[in-house]
């Protein structure tokens, strides 16, 4: 049985407002591309950006759009670790479920085993 794939609609699309210039009808981008793209939708690892910023964001290429992107990493993962502490795992633990979610950490301060 294929597992449906998640993706982000356009149903509320006039509702969201830009993260950064306050512009409405933004798109979703997912803070982890790629093979991670559905585990940032199922957990809501995703900010809205206006057009222009989604795409500089999307691209990577530019000092801001690396910054940008490697912050909201840290933001989500610190958030998803704290989260999990909260509800009562070690963070060695929380971090090793994370290390099996996203297979990277960003963080400077943790040191995955």
């Amino acid at each position: 049985m294929a597992r449906r794939l998640l993706y982000n609609g356009y149903k509320d699309k006039a509702d969201r407002i830009c993260i950064y210039t306050g512009q409405p009808y933004a798109e979703r981008h997912e803070v982890f591309p790629g093979a991670n793209r559905q585990i940032s939708i199922r957990e809501g690892f995703q900010i809205d950006v206006c057009h222009d910023k989604h795409a500089e964001l999307q691209a990577n290429i530019t000092p801001w759009a690396k910054t940008e992107n490697l912050r909201w990493k840290r933001h989500f993962e610190r958030q998803w670790l704290d989260t999990k502490m909260e509800k009562g795992l070690t963070e060695e633990q929380a971090v090793r479920e994370w290390m099996s979610m996203i297979g990277r950490n960003y963080l400077d301060e943790i040191t995955p085993e």
